[in-house]
């Protein structure tokens, strides 16, 4: 009776033990130069150059921490515009392979947002890869300033002009609707000082990666 017990509580601790155990896990990280931010190692979001892809990196670990070989499926999601919100629509489904240390890697592209779901021994691990907006501001003198934005497609642009504190209009300027072209020529006038820029694309503004918003002087 007493062995039975044993027996009993043993396997029970074996069974405790195996549920407190880790579980297989996949990290990742944004490859190459360009925008990144990471919540969690399972949790990414990085930027994507116009014409570019950006490399995703990642990990495949077992529930004792060791690297692991094998299979990965990827899902590949598009982010699309509705009425006041998004939708996260799957359309492409692949699989890469892990190598003997664990390490795997996919080169993501997008015109706007996309969501890549990794999947391996039971783990699962997210990337959000955002097109990179590409912004260039010239001064052409006489008070006038030129701002282009590239990499936004068929979005619609509304550029402004903006004090670097407060965020508020430069006085006497108002926001810009971008050419086809994704250009907005603005008149500042006697204005001298620091700027930046801030752009609204619509139903699209949180899909794209708006980057460091550098300063200038005029």
């Amino acid at each position: 009776m007493i062995a039975r017990r044993a027996l009993v509580l043993a396997v029970l601790a074996l069974l405790a033990l195996a549920a407190s155990a880790s579980a297989s896990t996949i990290s990742l990280k944004c490859g190459g130069k360009g925008g990144r931010y990471q919540s969690e190692p399972s949790s990414i979001s990085c930027a994507a150059k116009l014409g570019q892809s950006r490399t995703i990196e990642g990990v495949v670990r077992d529930d004792s921490n060791k690297p692991l070989a094998g299979p990965v499926t990827v899902t590949l999601s598009k982010w699309v515009p509705k009425d006041g919100y998004y939708t996260v629509e799957a359309f492409k489904t692949l699989t890469v392979s892990a190598n003997a240390a664990g390490k795997f890697s996919y080169k993501a592209k997008t015109t706007t947002k996309a969501t890549v779901k990794f999947e391996a021994a039971g783990a699962v691990a997210e990337a959000e890869v955002s097109r990179e907006l590409k912004v260039t501001v010239a001064k052409l003198g006489g008070g006038k300033v030129k701002v282009t934005v590239k990499g936004a497609g068929k979005a619609p642009l509304k550029i402004y002009l903006v004090d670097t504190e407060a965020a508020y209009e430069l006085p006497g300027t108002k926001g810009k609707r971008a050419s086809k072209a994704g250009v907005a020529i603005f008149d500042v006038g006697r204005f001298h000082g620091p700027f930046t820029y801030t752009i609204d694309s619509g139903d699209y503004s949180d899909l794209f990666w708006a980057g460091p918003k550098p300063t200038f002087h005029i």
